[in-house]
């Protein structure tokens, strides 16, 4: 039997983990979160028996791995205290608001052999894996925008729009050897972004997000000489040939957590740690992801 702890039980935990995770068989679930409340609410939904209200205690009962769900802010000692206590993790994005401390994270894990996973669901969407395999891509456009949310720069990018920058390094089958950034900022917040991969033989990817944009969508376009493929909002694909057009819907019983990459994420993670094999996403793989956001974060800021 797997011990699992899961430690944070907000959103994110409650609607996207802990239905996929309480429905697995083998596994013994162990809860953390300081509010006592929200700690027995959610552990008679799923009829779990192992709470605990300190780090310490979790770790006491001999958890092989943890998913950290709590706030940006408390994931670097939460993480660190798992990594040396030798828990494998499973974080969500970001790993901090900063490369160096990440850093320092992978490197602790990677010092002892362990798995520092980090949430970037996108990459397990069976939607973009498709994407993913059009051959001889020279562009890609990906747009993540939501209404009215502008934020201060660095939560901007670390927080959100790093989804868009691993998505792009997923599906940009080439070494980004130009990064280009620019953005607009008023009062201390920034407003939108838009980035460029660029590589030596002149393919391109293009991300962009407006955080000001009068709605809230995702649209990702990837091009070859041969066809274009459109992929909207996680879920709907569209393949472009001249001037034919194949849409191809998923299905209406495939639930959304499948759609939109968790239920593969998920169990990457768990199959990486009964087998001790590293998952598709690892730390050191994240850490560029992050090191590419700081970049971001410096160009912005000079603007």
């Amino acid at each position: 039997m797997l011990k699992i702890g899961i430690i944070g039980l907000g959103d994110i935990a409650t609607k996207a983990y802990l239905p996929i995770l309480s429905s697995l068989e083998d596994l013994e679930i162990h809860l953390l979160s300081r509010n006592i409340e929200i700690l027995s609410r959610t552990a008679n939904k799923y009829r779990l028996n192992n709470t605990h209200n300190s780090i310490h205690s979790l770790i006491k009962s001999g958890i092989t791995g943890a998913f950290v769900h709590t706030a940006t802010r408390s994931h670097f000692e939460i993480v660190k205290t798992l990594l040396e206590n030798n828990v494998h993790v499973f974080v969500d994005k970001p790993v901090t608001l900063d490369f160096d401390s990440v850093k320092v994270l992978v490197d602790l894990a990677e010092s002892r052999n362990l798995i520092l996973m980090v949430g970037f669901n996108r990459r397990y969407a069976p939607v973009y894996q498709k994407l993913k395999e059009l051959p001889d891509l020279s562009m890609i456009i990906m747009q993540k925008n939501r209404q009215s949310l502008p934020c201060e720069l660095r939560t901007f990018i670390f927080d959100d729009f790093i989804h868009v920058v691993d998505t792009l390094r997923y599906l940009f089958p080439y070494p980004i050897d130009q990064l280009l950034a620019s953005g607009m900022k008023k009062n201390g917040f920034l407003y939108h972004v838009v980035i460029q991969f660029i590589s030596l033989n002149g393919a391109t990817a293009i991300g962009i997000m407006n955080r000001d944009g009068g709605t809230t969508e995702e649209k990702v376009e990837v091009f070859s000489s041969a066809e274009k493929r459109v992929a909207t909002n996680v879920s709907e694909l569209v393949i472009q040939k001249d001037t034919n057009l194949n849409r191809i819907g998923t299905s209406d019983w495939e639930p959304i957590l499948y759609k939109r990459g968790f239920e593969l994420m998920i169990d990457d993670f768990i199959q990486a740690l009964k087998s001790g094999q590293t998952p598709k996403v690892s730390a050191s793989d994240a850490l560029i992801t992050h090191e590419i956001c700081e970049n971001i974060v410096e160009k912005l800021e000079l603007q």
